[in-house]
């Protein structure tokens, strides 16, 4: 796809970063319903501030990747992001363990 390995690397690497951003706010979200802190009007703005910021990502890509480079850039940024939902899955379950084993669950 005429990337080379550094091009390979780096979406890889950009797209891990963008899910991790991703994925860290929806748990941040999540954390917050949980514990019914603060006023309920920012869920919804906290929702589409994370719509624009994928909009802002895919925007930006259309316009500064050249054409023949878009396919390969995404299908590295997808396992990129793809790699931080299983890192970001496994801390939330990692601490849903650790709140029982505190509580004395077993």
């Amino acid at each position: 796809m005429g990337m080379g390995l550094l091009g390979w690397a780096v979406s890889l690497v950009i797209g891990f970063v963008i899910g991790g951003v991703f994925f860290m706010s929806i748990k941040a979200q999540v954390d917050y319903v949980v514990q019914s802190r603060g006023p309920t009007w920012l869920l919804p703005v906290a929702l589409y501030a994370r719509m624009a910021f994928v909009a802002v990502v895919l925007v930006l890509t259309a316009v500064f990747v050249p054409p023949e480079r878009l396919a390969g850039a995404l299908l590295a940024a997808v396992a990129g992001v793809m790699i931080a939902r299983v890192l970001v899955s496994r801390m939330v379950r990692g601490g849903a363990v650790d709140e029982e084993d505190a509580d004395g669950g077993d």
